[in-house]
Order: structure tokens, then C-alpha cells, then sequence
């Protein structure tokens, strides 16, 4: 490949990075409303509620499942385009068991995660590939962003913090729509910087080969 070709291909695979790189997240459908005032979960990891920084009780978010008029299916939680998520653990309020698992295979368990445990998945627009699940009456109940639910009395909440930031608020069918029984932030991870410093060093191969004909 001759030094042409080369910064072609570099450009070609940088402009393709920065698409993946500005995959924004956005909510479609939900019925908004205010979490109640016993939204709880302990965000701080310690067994003591203290309050996620970006939201609490009486802000609005989007709601979806039991006794919601949006339900999940064909709604939710959207990105742009292609990208790498990221699923991290901020809390539970919950004596059930219950899970937050992107479907390729990732799990994060409200009983044996610690808070900003997380994990990875790459994703396709339009809906996030993830769900809540809980265990009840002996079988696994789960409900699916942008799918739907097994259970109607399961529920789920989002809220953006910013285009590359959701929370996302689980309710277990409990007797109450609290949406703190598992909480998890689904971010968009960026991409490194290696193509600014690839178009850096393809610069500087440049400036020499200038110098090299000019002698």
C-alpha cells in the first residue's frame, strides 16, 4: 500500500469511528410521571439510601409496564447507531432477586453486584438490547426494553441524564411501583483517541517524506 492509499484508508477508518463515536440515546413513548416519594434504592453501596446525584423522588421520568399507558413494546430506551454500551449497577431497594442483563449475555444481580459493577455490549439502533428480569413463583419474569413484559405487573422507568446517559429504574411487581427495586445507568462508551493519534503520526510521516525529496 503506497503512503496515498494509507492516509485514505486511515481517514476512511476515522470518519467511520466518529459515527460510531456520536451514537446519542433518547427515549421513545413512555407515560411521564413523577417518582414517587419512596424511591429509595441505595446508591450508595453502603446499605444506606443516599440519593444518585442526577434525580430522586418528584422528577419526572418515563414509565412503561403495570398500570402505565405505554407499554414496553415498541417502545423504550433508542440509539442513534451502532455503539458500545455500557451497563453499570447504582442500586437496589429490592428482598427479591432480580437482574439487569443485556441479552448478548452480560448480568448484573442486585445480590451479588457491587455498586459500579458493570458490563459491556455492543448495540444496534433502534432499541437498547437489555431487560429486567426477577425471580417469582419459581420462574424468571422479565421485561424488555422495547419488547415487552412476561409479567404485567413489571415495570421500568428511564430518564436521560444526557444524549449519552440513561438511567433506567426497575420495579418488581410487588405491590409497588417505587421503580427502586434495581437501578442501573446505560452510557454509550466513547471511543479512544487513537485515530487523532494515528492521523498525528501519518503527519508527521508525511513532513518527512517532503523533506527527504527536498534534499
Amino acid at each position: 500500500m503506497n503512503f496515498k492509499m494509507a492516509i485514505g484508508a486511515a481517514v476512511s477508518s476515522i470518519m467511520m469511528a466518529s459515527a460510531a463515536a456520536a451514537a446519542t440515546l433518547s427515549i421513545s413513548g413512555g407515560d411521564y410521571g413523577a417518582l414517587p416519594g419512596n424511591h429509595n434504592p441505595d446508591y450508595s453501596g453502603l446499605g444506606a439510601y443516599a440519593p444518585v446525584p442526577t434525580i430522586g423522588a418528584g422528577d419526572t421520568v418515563a414509565r412503561f409496564g403495570d398500570g402505565f399507558a405505554s407499554v414496553i413494546a415498541g417502545n423504550g430506551l433508542t440509539i442513534s447507531s451502532k455503539s458500545t454500551v455500557k451497563i453499570t449497577f447504582l442500586g437496589t431497594e429490592a428482598g427479591a432477586t432480580n437482574t439487569a442483563l443485556n441479552l448478548a449475555g452480560g448480568v448484573l444481580n442486585n445480590k451479588t453486584s457491587s455498586k459500579g459493577d458493570r458490563i459491556y455490549a455492543d448495540d444496534l439502533p433502534t432499541f437498547i438490547d437489555f431487560a429486567f428480569a426477577t425471580i417469582k413463583g419459581g420462574g424468571v419474569e422479565t421485561i424488555t426494553n422495547g419488547v415487552g413484559q412476561t409479567d404485567p405487573d413489571l415495570s421500568i422507568a428511564f430518564y436521560l441524564e444526557d444524549s449519552e446517559n440513561a438511567l433506567a429504574f426497575f420495579g418488581d411487581g410487588r405491590g409497588d411501583s417505587d421503580f427502586d427495586d434495581m437501578v442501573v445507568r446505560i452510557s454509550v462508551v466513547p471511543l479512544p483517541a487513537g485515530g487523532v493519534l494515528l492521523l498525528t503520526a501519518l503527519g508527521g510521516m508525511a513532513v518527512a517524506r517532503r523533506r527527504k525529496k527536498a534534499a
